[in-house]
Formats: C-alpha cells, sequence, structure tokens
C-alpha cells in the first residue's frame, strides 16, 4: 500500500495535499483519482484515503476514520551522536529511524571530525526529510525527531529527563552493555551518547562521570559512528522489547 506523510488533524474528511508527497503521488507513482492510500500524521494516527480530485500539483483525499496505530519502543531512545562525514551521516539518520529511535541530536565533541553550527538549518532540514521517508518505508506512524546541534558540555548539563544516561566508551570500567541493561529493567526514558572515531577525551570522560553516566562497552572493535549509533539503537530496542 502505498503510505504517505501528510499532517492531518483527526476528524477531517477531506484534505487537499501541496507539497512533495503530492507531487510523490502523481508524478512519482502515478496515481489517478479512485486509488486508495494510507496516510500517518507523524503524531501516531494513520487512516485509509482515497484521491478524490488532482488539480494541477495539488491533490485532494478523501479520509476514513483515522485511527491510533503505536509501533514504537516501549522504551523512549534518544542518541547524542558525533557528525559524521558525508553521506554516512544520511545512513545513520535512515537506519536509526527505522530503528524506532525517538530523537537524534546532533552533538558536538572535542574531538568531532564534522562540527556543526546551531544555525547549520539546511543540513538539519535535509535529514528530517531523511527521517520522513525512512518512517514511509518502515510503517512508523511517528518520525524520529531531529534535535538542533547542540554542544556536548551543554546536553550532559541537563539529563535530569532520562532514567538512563549511557555513555558508549572503551575505558577500563566499562561495563558490558549487556549487563548495563540487566540492572535496569523499565526505564522509560534512555539517551545514549556516541562520540567521534577519535574517541572521548579525559575532559569529557570527567563530565560523564560526574553527570553519573553508565559506562558502557560494544566490544573491544573500533566502530564508525554510524555503526555504533546503530548498534545501540538495535541492541536497545531489541533487550526492552519484551
Amino acid at each position: 500500500m502505498n503510505r504517505f506523510y501528510v499532517p492531518f488533524h483527526v476528524g477531517l474528511r477531506n484534505v487537499w495535499i501541496d507539497n512533495s508527497e503530492s507531487h510523490h503521488m502523481v508524478h512519482v507513482k502515478r496515481l489517478k483519482p479512485g486509488d486508495n492510500i494510507v496516510l500517518f500524521n507523524g503524531m501516531g494516527d494513520e487512516c485509509s484515503a482515497e484521491i478524490v480530485e488532482i488539480s494541477g500539483s495539488k491533490v485532494k483525499v478523501e479520509l476514513s476514520q483515522s485511527k491510533t496505530i503505536s509501533k514504537e519502543n516501549k522504551v523512549g531512545i534518544d542518541l547524542a551522536f558525533a557528525i559524521p562525514k558525508g553521506k554516512r551521516s544520511n545512513f545513520l539518520i535512515q537506519k536509526c529511524t527505522e530503528l524506532g529511535v525517538n530523537k537524534l541530536i546532533p552533538t558536538n565533541y572535542e574531538r568531532s571530525v564534522v562540527n556543526l553550527k546551531s544555525e547549520s538549518s539546511g543540513k538539519i532540514e535535509k535529514w528530517r526529510k531523511i527521517a520522513i521517508e525512512a518512517s514511509k518505508q518502515c510503517g512508523r506512524n511517528t518520525i524520529t525527531e531531529i534535535g538542533d546541534v547542540v554542544d556536548f558540555g551543554n546536553i550532559i548539563e541537563d539529563l535530569d529527563s532520562y532514567d538512563l544516561p549511557l555513555f558508549a566508551c572503551n575505558q577500563p570500567d566499562s561495563n558490558n552493555l549487556k549487563n548495563t541493561l540487566q540492572e535496569h529493567l523499565k526505564p522509560n526514558n534512555i539517551i545514549g551518547f556516541i562520540g567521534p572515531e577519535g574517541g572521548f577525551t579525559s575532559n569529557e570522560i570527567e563530565m560523564a562521570k560526574e553527570a553519573r553516566c553508565k559506562f558502557v562497552s560494544l566490544g573491544q572493535l573500533t566502530l564508525r559512528v554510524e555503526t555504533a549509533a546503530i548498534a545501540v539503537s538495535a541492541i536497545l530496542s531489541y533487550h526492552y522489547s519484551t
């Protein structure tokens, strides 16, 4: 079934669509009046709809009764990730969205290869579009939030809303991730810090310890940022799925 992201309000009977989704319907999918589609609004609701009119770049659809269908992880997962070079960041956004991550926070670390400024709206907007497309593809009715760019020093000071802050680091005192998760049976919200490939600095490690982060190891191998982010997302999603 063709799925499209339209931020509709529950209770609407008809809606005109005039954006990239309408272009996709008409010029890519070649849909016509009478064709049935599925819409989701990014807030957990989806509904079946029928195309009733096409006018230029606009598409009018008639909505059936919407329903809330949650396919989300039982635990809210946020990742504060170092930004990889080139298109690897796009891959990270896509796959973490497919794995049900709640929020991705692009973070500047001291050894980051890529440092974005807070006003890098073009990059952030591109990532948000990737998250929408990934949600369409995997069947989620919500969309991974792409946060604004932050510095590590700012985010580490405000962890009160998280039950379990995880710091992925191959320190001698880092615990096995599996063992750490077994010690925390039902957290509501988790944040994972995924640093740059050059590793965290001693200053960042001390800041994480002061913030009472749980130091966890993903194994003996050195992983790329996107690999570590995907691995953490998959492990957390699987572990707390039962």
